[in-house]
């Protein structure tokens, strides 16, 4: 799940790529274009580099385009198949999100707020890399916990213990 706490609402996602493999909304990706295709895939190493985050428009299918009220976190609305069409977005300076998708023996409400974070398949990480993303704090999206990411001007690596 993703979920935009302060962001540009000018802006608008780029709509223009597929799916390299099955994933859910708010992993983080990065971009895999060739030639002829456009797709989106989660990285096996940590990095902040060209980092997005994928979402999709939320059209129910089946019985549930019957239903007149669906849950955000209902698996038509979250699950990403394999060469679906997604959208990503690209979160700037001062704008602060909130996913699902992190390590949770990485971010606890014990974490120090500030924390500098970096992504590695698809998930938030307490980074061990330079950092332009903080944490800030965890977030209740009833009854789901989300981790609270803010960009920053100025990449900064973590205090070391």
């Amino acid at each position: 799940m993703l979920r935009n706490f302060r962001i540009n609402g000018a802006k608008a996602p780029d709509a223009m790529h597929k799916a390299k493999t099955e994933m859910v909304t708010g992993m983080a990706v990065v971009r895999e274009d060739t030639a002829t295709d456009k797709f989106v895939k989660v990285t096996d190493v940590e990095t902040v580099a060209d980092i997005l985050f994928v979402d999709k428009e939320r059209v129910p299918t089946g019985v549930n385009a019957a239903r007149g009220d669906m849950s955000d976190y209902d698996p038509d609305f979250v699950n990403i198949k394999a060469n679906e069409m997604v959208t990503i977005d690209k979160f700037a300076v001062d704008e602060k999100f909130g996913t699902d998708q992190f390590v949770e023996t990485d971010f606890t409400a014990e974490t120090t707020i500030d924390t500098r974070v970096s992504f590695k398949d698809g998930k938030a990480m307490k980074a061990t890399i330079t950092s332009p993303y903080k944490f800030k704090g965890l977030h209740n999206d009833n009854g789901h916990t989300l981790i609270q990411i803010e960009v920053s001007d100025t990449a900064a690596k973590n205090a070391t213990a």
